[in-house]
């Protein structure tokens, strides 16, 4: 493969997640290189993971190469087109075409992608194809999992914050699931107190976030699908590599079972 489309893509596109490959990282929002042994993910040997919501494919990477997954679906709503990749009222939908337009890399590295023979930005398919992944993606949505078939593991990472009907998003993962789910709250509540023992859940806005979650409420919605044994796994903060300041996260796992 080209050695130098390789790192113009990782040097130059946009990332949500930074990604190292032979040394050199792309710049993503988010960093989590450094933190992500310490998140205590359960192996995965010989399992096969749906990761809904995928964006870059950063998870489904560490999940086949760190955790020995046998195979990882991802899924995400993002087509790749510069169109918008998450729900908003349509009130904001031109403030988010005009922002997602300009986060279109394709515009001005096609050729790189060309030459790696992809058609579109999508780094999840970059990652698949530079490092010679078992991992495929699919376009759609949360609410949209039946043509799906089951996976031994689901994973949600930093979705929920982004949806109308979180309910139903994890009804659909407990539908898809035959081992475990594994939910990665973005921005919990910030009072302590509020976010380990309150069922709260607060309202933002409609624009690219809907809610913010209390660890106990989505325990709680998790339960009300059918999950059991219901546990937090890690509680952390990651900087916005862009604004500086961190945010508070919650990795929660249920079992089918």
């Amino acid at each position: 493969m080209n050695e130098h489309s390789i790192n113009n893509i990782l040097t130059k596109g946009i990332w949500y997640h930074t990604v190292e490959y032979n040394n050199i990282k792309s710049k993503g929002t988010f960093d989590y290189t450094k933190i992500i042994d310490s998140l205590n993910f359960p192996r995965m040997d010989d399992l096969e993971v749906l990761d809904v919501g995928c964006s870059d494919g950063f998870f489904s990477m560490y999940f086949l190469k760190n955790l020995n997954a046998k195979k990882v679906t991802g899924v995400d709503i993002n087509k790749y087109d510069g169109s918008i990749a998450f729900e908003v009222l349509d009130t904001y939908k031109e403030n988010y075409i005009e922002k997602y337009d300009e986060r279109n890399d394709f515009n001005y590295l096609i050729d790189d992608y060309k030459i790696l023979e992809l058609k579109d930005p999508n780094k999840f398919n970059f990652l698949k194809k530079i490092y010679g992944l078992n991992m495929d993606f699919i376009e759609g949505s949360i609410y949209e999992l039946e043509n799906i078939e089951n996976h031994d593991v689901t994973f949600c990472g930093s979705l929920l914050e982004h949806l109308r009907d979180p309910v139903s998003a994890i009804e659909n993962l407990y539908l898809k699931t035959n081992k475990m789910c594994i939910i990665d709250i973005s921005n919990t509540i910030k009072n302590r107190y509020v976010n380990l023992f309150r069922p709260y859940l607060k309202y933002t806005n409609s624009g690219g976030n809907f809610f913010h979650y209390s660890e106990k409420a989505v325990k709680l919605m998790m339960k009300n699908v059918g999950f059991k044994n219901i546990k937090t796994l890690k509680r952390y903060r990651i900087k916005i590599e862009k604004y500086g300041y961190k945010i508070p996260h919650s990795i929660l796992i249920g079992y089918k079972d």
